[in-house]
């Protein structure tokens, strides 16, 4: 089991990958089917015998399958029926009805629902390949109620198709080319009148069709209603279901109507579309009810149950680790010669000789003490030398470094401001305002310390004093 799904994961995801790819070619498939199916009518006019003759059938469906890939929907059922009226333009009645027929559906359904519309040209394929009754359980399965619909109508067009082809074979009532244009309009609303009169006729007197929809809508219905259930295996109840289904109600269907059905065939076609529908139910999904839980809460209006079913997935195969990984995931110590230069760094090799080791090993790897006189610029700023001599100090050293006082004479401006005050005589006038001088008489003051120094409380006049 194992193996099936690790093959259908692979084949899922090789499908999701490509599928920008996949859908045209699937489009195409459908389109040549379907244009194949219509060009073997073979009931076109002669005005047409030119284009038969000049390209082949199967040329013309790999035309039209180009063309249905390549051009938007609507246009698509355009050509569709556009297609199916030249090739009945034997019998201009029956063209002129199948045109407004196919135009109806289009006007009225396929423009609206574009993507179940595809499901009457579905419908059509399956009966020529005798594996309609795939279509209901798939349709119930991944679709709504209203897919109900294009199935009734591919049903209809499926069993009209031998009415059609017998009512080409009768005789016109009226040769239009032998008849002149002024009688042509007087006789033409008559002679319509009655070839749609003999349509009609033939098409209600036939009701297979009518059992057959009803025995699609009801494995739709119940195949849609059953799947949709909070149970296990609630999809796959539903396609043996519908499978048994559709088996009773054609046997009910040949009890009615006294027609040859063969119902050993029916049963044994039956069964295979039920694995089909299996099948493509395993490629959606597949679930582990094993491990399936319901929830239940609630919040200050509703009251919610909930089930959840965890899906399967298959664990990814293990693969080599390139070299990158190798030296980010802890694995088994390698000889340093295989190592990278990023897996030198990053994994702690083993102690190497000094001699071998890089200036940056050197610097960042602590190693035995060396003489000063091998030791770079940077090592001597970075890493604490031994005492020099205060001779062999920078200025900066000096400055930085405290050392033995030295003579006054010896300093810097900046060393006589940072240390201990000078005498009075060598300081800048900038000194004298920044550090608190000893009172100097007021005629020796500047206008700015007249300013920031406290006046000295002066005589009241005694008028004020009074």
């Amino acid at each position: 089991m194992n193996m099936v799904l690790t093959a259908r994961e692979t084949v899922v995801k090789f499908f999701k990958r490509f599928e920008v790819l996949f859908m045209p070619v699937l489009k195409f498939i459908l389109g040549y089917f379907v244009f194949s199916r219509i060009l073997e009518i073979g009931h076109a006019h002669s005005m047409f015998d030119t284009l038969s003759e000049a390209m082949s059938p199967s040329m013309l469906s790999l035309l039209f399958a180009t063309l249905f890939v390549v051009m938007p929907v609507n246009l698509s059922w355009i050509l569709i029926i556009l297609t199916i009226t030249i090739q009945v333009s034997a019998s201009i009645e029956i063209a002129v009805a199948v045109f407004v027929f196919l135009l109806l559906i289009f006007l009225f359904y396929g423009r609206m629902a574009v993507k179940e519309s595809y499901l009457i040209l579905l419908t059509v394929l399956a009966f020529a390949f005798n594996i309609p009754y795939l279509v209901p359980i798939v349709v119930g399965l991944y679709f709504p109620l209203t897919a109900v619909i294009p199935i009734i109508i591919g049903v209809f067009i499926t069993t009209q198709i031998p009415v059609m082809f017998d009512l080409m074979e009768t005789p016109m009532v009226i040769d239009f080319a032998d008849v002149e244009i002024p009688d042509l309009v007087t006789e033409l609303p008559a002679v319509f009148t009655e070839a749609y009169s003999n349509v009609m006729e033939r098409v209600l007197g036939s009701y297979n069709w009518v059992f057959i929809a009803m025995i699609f809508t009801m494995v739709v219905v119940v195949v849609y209603l059953v799947s949709r259930q909070a149970i296990n295996y609630s999809k796959e109840i539903a396609i043996g279901i519908g499978c048994a289904m559709t088996i009773f109600g054609y046997i009910l269907f040949n009890v009615a109507t006294e027609e040859a059905v063969p119902i050993f065939g029916i049963i044994g076609w039956v069964l295979l579309c039920g694995i089909v529908a299996i099948l493509i139910r395993l490629f959606d999904s597949v679930l582990d009810y094993r491990r399936a839980e319901s929830v239940q809460f609630e919040d200050d209006d509703n009251y919610y149950h909930v089930k959840i079913v965890p899906k399967v997935i298959m664990s990814k195969p293990k693969r080599e680790k390139n070299d990158m990984e190798h030296t980010m995931a802890p694995t088994r110590p390698r000889p340093d010669i295989e190592r990278t230069d990023m897996g030198r760094t990053m994994v702690p090799p083993r102690p190497r000789p000094d001699a071998e080791r890089a200036d940056m090993e050197r610097t960042m790897v602590p190693t035995r003490p060396r003489p000063d006189a091998e030791r770079t610029d940077m090592e001597r700023t970075m890493v604490p030398p031994r005492p020099r001599p205060d001779a062999e100090r920078a200025d900066m050293e000096r400055t930085m470094v405290p050392t033995r006082p030295r003579p006054d004479a010896e300093r810097t401006d900046m060393e006589r401001t940072m240390v201990r005050p000078r005498p009075e005589a060598e300081r800048r006038d900038i000194e004298h305002t920044m550090v608190p001088p000893r009172p100097r008489p007021e005629a020796e003051r500047t206008d700015m310390e007249h300013t920031m120094a406290r006046p000295r409380p002066e005589a009241r006049p005694p008028e004020l004093e009074e």
